[in-house]
Order: C-alpha cells, then sequence, then structure tokens
C-alpha cells in the first residue's frame, strides 16, 4: 500500500472518471426507463447499488500500488481458479449457464474478475521476459495462462464470456513480440479447430450464427431478438423518440432490453446523436487508456492497461454488433451500461487498476 501524496492525486484523471460516471449514469436511466419499479429490489434500485459498490472498489484499490497484485498474482490467480471450479460445484444456473454464485440477497459471476486476474497474470508473465520475440515456450505458457479459466468458463455453459479472453492473450502476446512462423502456426490452429469447434456446438448456439446471416429464416425464435433490436435502432432515428417512449423497449417486445441489448434500447430513445455519443466515451476511454500504457513507468504497466482495454474494446464490439444484427447473440453486457453488478464493478475495478498505473507512472 502507498501514501497519497501530492504526486499521485494530481496524476488522477478526472475527464476520464466523469466519462465512466456519465456511461454509467446512461446505464440508469435506460433500466429506470425500461423497467417499472423503482425500488431497491428492482433492476434500478439493484443498479444504483452495484454502481456505488463500484464506486466503493474504485476509490480503495486506488490506494495500492499495481506492483502488489503482481507480486502476488500467482495466490491470487489460483484463488480464482479455484472459485470458478466452486462455481460448477454449487452454482446457480441462469439461461442454462451455470455460472452464478449466491452471495446473500445477490448473485455474482465469477468469470467477469477472473478476467481481470488473467489479464494480470499474462502481463506479469510477459513483462519478465526480456527479449524482443516471444519463444514458442512462452506462447504455449501464456495460453495456459488465459485459456485454462476461459475452458472452466466454457465447462460452466457460458460460450460467450469464454470467447471474451481470446482477445486478452491475442493482444498481449502481439505486443510482447511475435514471430510471423509462431502467427502462422496459430492461425492453422485456429483455421483447424474452427469445424470441430462447429461441430461441438449446441444447438441453439449453431442456430444464432445461422441467425446472423438470416434473421428472417426463424423470425418468431432464433431471430427474434435480432429483428426486434434492429427496428429499436432503426426507429430511434436522429434524436430518439424520448424517455420511456420506445415501443419495442418499453413495452416489452425487446428481450433482455436491460441487459445484453441496452444498447438498443438507447438508440430507440435517444436516437443517433445518444448512440454516437455513448461510442464516443468508450473511444475517449480508450484512448485515456492508450496513452497510458505509453507513459506508464515499466513493461508491466503498459500491459496491464493495454489488456484492459482490449477486453473493454472488444465487449463493446461484440455487444453492439449483437445489437445490429452484424454478429451472433452472445450474451455479452455492455460495459458500465448494461444492469448487472458482476460486470460493472469488475471493470471499475479494471479501471481503478489502470488508473493507478497513470497516477504513478512519475512516482519512484
Amino acid at each position: 500500500m502507498i501514501k497519497l501524496d501530492q504526486r499521485l492525486i494530481f496524476g488522477f484523471d478526472w475527464l476520464w472518471f466523469l466519462a465512466l460516471l456519465a456511461l454509467s449514469a446512461a446505464g440508469v436511466v435506460v433500466i429506470w426507463s425500461t423497467t417499472d419499479a423503482t425500488s431497491l429490489n428492482s433492476y434500478f434500485g439493484r443498479q444504483i447499488i452495484y454502481l456505488c459498490c463500484g464506486l466503493l472498489v474504485f476509490l480503495i484499490l486506488l490506494n495500492f500500488d499495481y506492483h502488489l497484485f503482481s507480486d502476488f498474482i500467482s495466490i491470487i490467480y489460483l484463488a480464482g481458479i479455484a472459485v470458478l471450479g466452486l462455481v460448477l460445484v454449487i452454482g446457480r444456473s441462469i439461461h442454462a449457464n451455470k455460472s452464478w454464485i449466491d452471495i446473500g440477497l445477490f448473485s455474482f459471476q465469477p468469470s467477469e474478475l477472473v478476467k481481470i486476474i488473467a489479464v494480470i497474470a499474462l502481463a506479469k508473465y510477459y513483462a519478465e521476459y526480456d527479449r524482443d520475440y516471444l519463444g514458442l515456450r512462452e506462447l504455449m505458457v501464456g495460453g495456459l495462462i488465459v485459456f485454462f479459466p476461459a475452458f472452466m468458463v466454457v465447462l460452466q455453459g457460458d460460450l460467450g464470456t469464454a470467447v471474451t479472453f481470446f482477445p486478452i492473450y491475442a493482444t498481449l502476446s502481439c505486443l510482447a513480440g511475435i514471430k510471423r512462423k509462431h502467427i502462422a502456426v496459430l492461425l492453422i490452429v485456429v483455421a483447424a479447430a474452427a469445424p470441430i469447434t462447429w461441430f461441438t456446438l449446441r444447438g441453439y448456439q449453431r442456430g444464432r450464427i445461422e441467425t446472423v446471416f438470416n434473421p428472417e429464416r426463424d423470425p418468431h425464435r432464433l431471430g427474434y431478438q435480432t429483428i426486434q433490436s434492429e427496428i429499436a435502432i432503426g426507429s430511434g432515428r436522429i434524436v430518439g423518440k424520448g424517455f420511456k417512449q420506445g415501443s419495442q423497449g418499453n413495452l416489452g417486445f425487446l428481450p433482455a432490453r436491460h441487459t445484453d441489448f441496452v444498447f438498443s434500447v438507447l438508440s430507440e430513445e435517444k436516437g443517433f446523436v445518444g448512440s454516437i455519443s455513448i461510442l464516443g466515451l468508450f473511444l475517449f476511454i480508450a484512448y485515456r487508456l492508450f496513452r497510458t500504457a505509453r507513459e506508464a513507468k515499466d513493461k508491466l504497466g503498459t500491459m496491464i492497461v493495454v489488456g484492459v482495454a482490449a477486453l473493454l474494446l472488444f465487449h463493446v464490439l461484440i455487444n453492439v454488433g449483437m445489437a445490429e444484427g452484424l454478429l451472433p447473440i452472445a450474451g455479452i453486457p455492455l460495459p458500465f451500461v448494461s444492469a448487472g453488478g458482476s460486470s460493472l464493478i469488475s471493470y471499475y475495478a479494471a479501471m481503478s487498476l489502470c488508473m493507478g498505473i497513470r497516477m504513478r507512472r512519475y512516482v519512484n
């Protein structure tokens, strides 16, 4: 733990923090719009509680040097794996995914936090490698660090969350240095595994992929969400229909309107102006992250920030692409905006970690 001296306080990026608050506020407003109740036990009330918890985690983690987490990452990583294993035993199933653990009145999805742990673990491993290019051994060990927890998430039935581990490995491996021949080998392995993976998918998972190309082939079942989402986004036009005025979101035609398809509701109510503003906030945060990575005082800090940025942008890409019918429905939330505490708190923890790296860039 460190003392918050003036150099650290002056290093705090208020614009970055305000952008995070703006995204969270937009999410709270959309959830309020699409759900009727406003009690603490409603989606709206719980999101307020999750936001307060996320901000508390953010402020607490700022007090710790990121090297402290990397020094004990082996223990933290093994603890994360153990919790994922515990989910397989006592976890609660939601939509056929056994990914949740009940904590009192709430449920928590450990895989969201384990993604951040995987970023730190892989960044720590690659940062200690002092050559220009990774060897095959390093690539294989790095792959195990990331894809072992991803495999456990697959066992939970949550293929969408498991896929989000891939950009962590791909981005940090490229940053650490990867030879062309190794890239070719990885591409061959992916190409060879693709047909096998297709036949191991469940029927509804293959159907979701096929629906991307032709949602009208099953408009009342697999293609229903995609069609309703496209209607919602298109009907918003330039400035949207207004708060609680959207037909698809407010009348309940769009499923998962406060979670996976929150961007669709936002586009319907706020139009092109609102949706482009949300995407602009994400781009601004990404810019701040990459600037922090460039200015970090060591390789470890750079890799942690780039890993978090890759994870954030991948989530945004998949969620928005899913809402617009360009990608299969994967059950991936929009960071800081979708309802749910696991993703919100985990991302505030990740942002605190990155903000701490920025604040300590000139501190010995």
